[in-house]
């Protein structure tokens, strides 16, 4: 007679009671979010000018954080809009993903500028020390401020780069969207004359 052996799984249990608590109440909800100054019926809206984004209003970009949400609104339907509403629609995002593709562009100069800066300071450290081993010039390169300021700086376009980027990629997918919608119509048009 063959031995049974026991499954490795094991069987399921029921689950235990829950520890969770009901839903708090309104009152302590309005507590909880209330602000420090006591400003509780005022409505702040986050700018670019008072955020880390001041230099995309600077540029005149306007990115979404900056939009109130009652004034600028894409229809996630462009085929109920009127032929006049989708070449607006259009036409906006193109002129927006022009704008952003050329301070996009003045900010890739950036880069390049400081990176070249950063080599060529390198390369005078390297210069500078050049009796030292290469890992001794490489960690004293890290405490060197000038190099140390480079690298921040660098860092801080190349996320600048990024975030103009984005906001292009935004706009030409809108714009893309709205042209394919145009040259929909057209082709309904064409096939009906």
């Amino acid at each position: 007679m063959a031995v049974k052996k026991k499954s490795r799984r094991q069987s399921v249990r029921a689950q235990r009671r829950s520890n969770s608590r009901v839903a708090r109440s309104g009152n302590s909800v309005r507590k909880k979010s209330a602000t420090s100054n006591g400003n509780e019926n005022v409505l702040r809206v986050r700018t670019p000018k008072d955020s880390r984004l001041q230099y995309l209003a600077d540029a005149g970009i306007i990115v979404p954080e900056e939009i109130p949400s009652d004034q600028d609104s894409v229809p996630l339907d462009f085929t109920r809009l009127s032929n006049r509403g989708i070449g607006h629609l259009q036409s906006r995002y193109a002129v927006r993903h022009a704008h952003a593709i050329f301070n996009a562009a003045k900010v890739a100069d950036d880069v390049a500028v400081l990176k070249r800066e950063l080599r060529m300071e390198k390369a005078q450290f390297r210069m500078r020390h050049k009796e030292e081993k290469v890992n001794v010039v490489q960690a004293m390169m890290e405490d060197d401020d000038e190099i140390v300021k480079l690298e921040t700086k660098l860092l801080e376009v190349e996320s600048r780069r990024a975030i103009l980027d984005a906001v292009a990629s935004g706009y030409a997918d809108l714009r893309d969207a709205a042209s394919r919608e145009i040259t929909r119509r057209l082709s309904e048009r064409a096939a009906v004359d």
